[in-house]
């Protein structure tokens, strides 16, 4: 089966994965909503939040596959969000810290983060 890149999309991917033999002997259904795992890589979705469960066995191979073969998923993001993401975390893991160093009664090093908080916080507005 070729596949032209920009014509492929997520439900052909998954329609390929059903064609699969390995995926394909799965025929229980989900007992809250009914969906057989055949059923949801034909329409390209879960049918309910069961269905994670329900099929979790074959998570791993469907997500495996649909990564190029990675289980875990490493998207892309534009620079600036990526770098206001990187900041707020920043931020978050410094009001962490302050709140120790709180109730370390070391107000010294609190300072610090504050300060460190605060620029961090006003660099964000811009």
């Amino acid at each position: 089966m070729n596949f032209n890149e920009e014509e492929f999309t997520m439900n052909q991917l998954l329609k390929h994965l059903l064609a699969s033999s390995e995926l394909n002997g799965r025929q229980e259904p989900c007992p809250n909503c009914g969906l057989t795992l055949r059923e949801s890589l034909h329409i390209g979705k879960f049918g309910c939040s069961k269905c994670y469960s329900t099929f979790q066995a074959y998570l791993p191979r469907i997500v495996e596959r649909v990564q190029a073969g990675n289980q875990k998923h490493v998207g892309k993001a534009p620079l600036k969000s990526a770098e206001k993401i990187a900041r707020r975390k920043k931020i978050e893991e410094l009001e962490l810290k302050l709140q120790e160093l709180v109730e370390l009664q070391d107000f010294e090093q609190a300072v610090h983060v504050r300060d460190e908080i605060k620029a961090l916080k006003e660099s964000e507005a811009e």
